[in-house]
């Protein structure tokens, strides 16, 4: 008999899980059209919802990108996840000759943002500090930024 009373407690448990996992995403029109004009061959698009922003991942010219959206839709930027190698031979020498040269490389990515600026940023690794530094294509530091 107790084994009855627990069936409808388990499957409201179920049916409220499934609801949760099933939530449907909700991306602004300004971000879906300017999406699609501005990477008309990206494949395996996938929207997420990230609270503070919409992001979109997808693949174009067999390199993975990521485009960021401000929640009014408005696009932020892009990054174009690349290996090192990829990088101008002044980005790299410019790493190398810096005061972050022993700092173990963690990623590497093209950002182009809605101001027109492209710039070449490492993501950076030294005992527990993150930094994320950025170069214009000439191998001038342009920015930096610490996480921990």
């Amino acid at each position: 008999m107790k084994s009855l009373k627990f069936i409808p407690t388990v499957l409201a448990c179920i049916l409220f899980c499934g609801q949760l996992i099933a939530q449907v995403i909700n991306i602004p029109n300004k971000s879906e059209k300017h999406f699609s004009e501005k990477y008309p061959k990206a494949a395996n698009v996938n929207w997420k919802n990230n609270v503070t922003d919409y992001s979109a991942s997808f693949d174009q010219d067999n390199l993975k990108h990521k485009a960021h959206y401000h929640m009014d839709g408005v696009w932020d930027y892009t990054e174009t996840f690349l290996t090192e190698d990829k990088f101008p031979a002044d980005v790299k020498s410019a790493l190398t000759k810096s005061r972050y040269s022993e700092w173990k490389i963690l990623s590497a990515d093209l950002v182009e943002n809605n101001k027109g600026e492209k710039m070449y940023r490492y993501e950076l690794k030294k005992g527990i500090e993150k930094k994320y530094i950025f170069f214009d294509k000439d191998g001038k530091e342009v920015k930096s930024k610490s996480t921990i």
